[in-house]
């Protein structure tokens, strides 16, 4: 609703299909956020200024009158538009109330690609998680873990591990100084020991929000990393039938 009326008070994204509309309005986030300088720098977004404007300018009078000023664009393109890119099970069960916004984007997750099956398979892996949560009236985070399990990510983290994180660590530097791949490690390192000193009541709503945001494009990185060793797995196994 809220794109269809952005489309008709700017009728210059009216020829914009939904992906290009998406990357517009993500412009334009990054223009609210970051206020223009003098400077230079930064890679050009590709819409013109104008645009990018007039688009900001109606967007924030929509939001306004819809929600009483309580999303922001920032918000709206950050936690609002990816649902359009959510599998359809999953929109409706958040248009249900089944799931909140939060829940749904853990569920949204489980695509096929991520878990390495059918798309048919992969509904009903969320059929199945939705199901259970609404029948057993699960809290949030017991739907995350049940999610992070369907995909894997479920790794006890030990000191034993730690241990061979700072190993990797050091092989790496020792072997060359110059390759870049053991800050890969540190970063992991660096999450790990943070668990440790940050606590339960240090962490309100708007900072899970972002943390969610944030996590899930670290994980699209890994889950790239481990989608490329299945691969390479796979022709290992091909050519030694």
């Amino acid at each position: 609703m809220i794109l269809a009326e952005l489309r008709e008070r700017c009728p210059a994204l009216s020829a914009f299909n939904d992906r290009k509309l998406r990357k517009l309005l993500l412009a334009v986030r990054h223009m609210e956020t970051y206020p223009t300088t003098d400077t230079k720098r930064g890679r050009p977004s590709g819409f013109d200024r104008d645009l990018l404007q007039d688009a900001s300018r109606h967007l924030k009078a929509i939001l306004e009158r819809e929600t009483g000023d309580r999303i922001s664009i920032q918000t709206f393109a950050g936690h609002y538009l990816p649902i359009l890119d959510w599998p359809d099970d999953v929109i409706t069960a958040l248009d249900r109330r089944d799931l909140s916004r939060l829940e749904a984007a853990q569920v949204a997750r489980l695509t096929a690609d991520r878990l390495g099956v059918k798309q048919r398979e992969a509904r009903a892996v969320r059929d199945e998680i939705i199901s259970n949560h609404i029948r057993s009236g699960g809290s949030q985070t017991a739907l995350r873990e049940r999610v992070r399990e369907a995909l894997g990510e479920l790794t006890l983290v030990t000191s034993e591990k730690m241990t061979e994180a700072v190993e990797r660590i050091d092989d790496l530097l020792r072997v060359d100084p110059r390759d870049r791949r053991h800050l890969f490690y540190e970063q992991m390192k660096d999450f790990f020991f943070a668990l440790r000193d940050i606590q339960p009541d240090e962490i309100d709503d708007a900072t899970l929000d972002t943390l969610v945001e944030r996590a899930d494009g670290l994980m699209e990185v890994i889950h790239a990393i481990q989608w490329r060793r299945k691969q390479k797995e796979k022709t290992i196994r091909k050519f030694s039938i």
